[in-house]
């Protein structure tokens, strides 16, 4: 038997948008009502599910899939930052992650699935 997360919970909202967002990649607040690619070691916002034009559909919470590097991440809840190349890793030291819910990791996809 097989699960699927998939809706539930989620949160989308549409953000004015930088020329660096872009689909399936972390998204850190920019300006006012904007959103830009997260910087490495920056805690994200979300995750970008689209964009068109000058503006993106930003999911908030509830389940994604992301493409991680670095060392998997442990199941369970982990503080994950941005790792400025359009996926996520584990908080290191000093940072400040967003505490997410990871609940399937893929080791040779390097993607997991997590609640935001």
């Amino acid at each position: 038997m097989s699960v699927a997360f998939n809706g539930i919970d989620s949160l989308v909202v549409t953000f004015q948008a930088e020329d660096t967002a872009a689909a399936g990649v972390p998204a850190a607040m920019s300006g006012n009502d904007t959103v830009g690619k997260a910087a490495a070691g920056a805690a994200p916002v979300g995750i970008v599910l689209g964009k068109r034009k000058d503006y993106a559909a930003v999911q908030l919470r509830g389940y994604v899939q992301a493409a991680y590097t670095g060392t998997a991440p442990a199941l369970g809840f982990a503080s994950l930052v941005a790792d400025g190349s359009g996926g996520l890793r584990a908080a290191g030291t000093g940072e400040t992650g967003r505490n997410c819910l990871v609940v399937s990791v893929d080791t040779t996809g390097k993607t997991m699935g997590l609640f935001l």
